[in-house]
């Protein structure tokens, strides 16, 4: 007969009479402890599977030691990030020992073995402990030999690692003498290449400036040209225009001249009429 519980997010196959060790729980040593998520039970008569647990059963145990499990080291690495963490862990852990297996209408007791008693169980829990401490410190041997070894082995890694730097700073220098050898080459290629493009520029400037300055100069005298024939046509049709207005008015003075001289003759006969009245009245 054995039942099947959960404890410390793991399950465990356990009988009556069977010791195991979980992850911790809280209590004293001697003390009785119930197991109430009891996902199966196998009996005589059947498996009877919890949904999901059986209702009713339960498993009831006795702490036999409260004790630390073996070191384990924990090592993280992050590739090309120069993190390298290793960390020691030690797990608390319970000692139980399986009394009764319990349900709605079963129960199943440890049977062939008197129960101990307090005191006695305090005896085998320290006994235990002794027999921890020893495994412990047989590992804690171990683990120092281990240290130095890893330690002789960083240690010819940082002797390869620092013969490789100086091998690599001597490479660094060889390359930076080329490139200072290279650099120096190409900046006196740079000076001829620019001492002769200056002059290339200089001699283009200067025809440039002769061409620019004979264009000017046969445009300076095609404007004069220009201007002086503008100014002869104007001068012309200025001549012109003033003999025309003086000839319009010689013309506007001849007839205002004669109109006048028509008035003046209209006025005196009108005169000499007016007379002729005068005397034929006076008759």
């Amino acid at each position: 007969m054995y039942a099947v519980v959960r404890t410390g997010g793991k399950q465990y196959r356990v009988s009556p009479g069977d010791i195991l060790e979980v992850e911790k729980l809280v209590g004293d040593v001697g003390d009785s402890i119930v197991l109430e998520d009891v996902l199966m039970v196998a009996r005589e008569e059947g498996i009877e599977i919890g949904r999901p647990n059986v209702a009713g059963a339960s498993v009831t145990a006795r702490i036999t030691g409260q004790h630390r499990g073996e070191k384990i080291l924990v090592f993280r690495y992050r590739p090309k990030k120069r993190v390298r963490v290793r960390r020691g862990h030690r797990q608390y852990l319970t000692r139980l020992q399986i009394h009764k297996i319990s349900g709605d209408g079963f129960e199943y007791v440890e049977e062939g073995k008197e129960e101990a008693s307090p005191e006695e169980l305090v005896e085998v829990a320290a006994a235990g402990a002794a027999v921890a401490a020893v495994a412990e410190t047989d590992s804690l041997a171990g683990a120092v030999e281990t240290v130095e070894a890893e330690a002789d082995e960083e240690a010819d890694i940082v002797d390869k690692a620092v013969d490789a730097v100086e091998e690599t700073i001597a490479k660094a220098g060889d390359a930076v003498e080329a490139v200072g050898d290279a650099a120096g080459e190409a900046v006196d290629a740079v000076g001829d290449v620019a001492s002769d493009a200056v002059e290339a520029v200089s001699d283009i400037a200067g025809d440039a400036a002769e061409a620019v300055s004979d264009k000017a100069g046969d445009a300076v005298e095609a404007v004069s040209d220009v201007v002086g024939d503008a100014v002869d046509a104007v001068a012309d049709k200025a001549g012109d225009a003033v003999e025309a207005v003086g000839d319009l008015a010689d013309e506007a003075v001849d007839a205002v001249a004669k109109n006048l001289r028509g008035l003046v003759g209209r006025g005196k006969k009108a005169e000499d009429d007016g007379a002729e009245d005068n005397e034929k009245k006076e008759e």
